[in-house]
């Protein structure tokens, strides 16, 4: 009577999901890193790493999310069929985002560098600034676009995101702050980074965005049929 009183309670429902945000980071560290930092002196691990670090976020995200939905309550299952079915599509957009990221550093590198000498220097520095707002609007909502939207091609998921990122300002800016925050408190203690660091900021960005992305997804599910 006491343990099934004890497993309705809010404080095992707040320790369950806690042990549930724990396990998704651990998988994600090990599926993502585990060969960077056993092999750290060698180049070969950051390409396992690039290869299996955004899928991993989208599946987390996926898994956080049909557990909101009431669809799913297990962890390791659904994680790998979720990193499966959404691999190719988060590689190749991995690709578009090291491949925009180099030449987004590198043009501001550039601009930076050659600041003064001209005016079209100047322009090229703060247009390229510009550039880089809108990427990180668009990353910030990439993953929850993909997981919420079934069926869009490459190109649609990007529009996508775009749209998201600049249709509420202030919740793509505290998703950047969640983010952000995150990564420093990484820095300074990786032990956080270790335990919670990443799936804990995704919780909070898919609590933050649930409601405006099942309003749309229901939609959009509606409209597919």
């Amino acid at each position: 009577m006491r343990k099934d009183s004890f497993m309705k309670s809010g404080i095992y429902r707040i320790l369950d999901y806690v042990a549930r945000l724990v396990i998704l980071n651990v998988l994600v560290l090990i599926i993502s890193f585990s060969l960077l930092i056993v092999f750290s002196d060698q180049w070969w691990p950051l390409i396992i790493t690039g290869l299996t670090f955004f899928p991993s976020i989208v599946s987390m995200f996926k898994v956080i999310k049909d557990y909101e939905d009431g669809k799913n309550p297990s962890i390791f299952k659904p994680f790998f069929v979720n990193f499966g079915k959404y691999y190719v599509k988060s590689i190749i957009l991995t690709v578009i985002i090291l491949a925009s990221a180099f030449l987004l550093v590198n043009s501001l590198t550039v601009f930076a560098s050659n600041y003064n000498e001209s005016v079209a220097n100047i322009i090229g520095y703060y247009l390229t600034i510009s550039v880089i707002i809108v990427a990180v609007f668009v990353l910030i909502q990439l993953p929850l676009v993909i997981v919420n939207f079934e069926g869009l091609s490459i190109i649609q998921y990007l529009k996508l995101s775009a749209v998201m990122g600049f249709k509420d300002i202030v919740l793509s800016f505290l998703t950047i702050v969640i983010v952000g925050a995150f990564l420093i408190t990484a820095l300074v203690y990786p032990i956080v980074a270790g335990v919670i660091g990443i799936s804990l900021p995704v919780y909070l960005i898919t609590k933050m965005t649930y409601k405006r992305y099942s309003l749309l997804s229901d939609k959009h599910a509606l409209e597919e049929e």
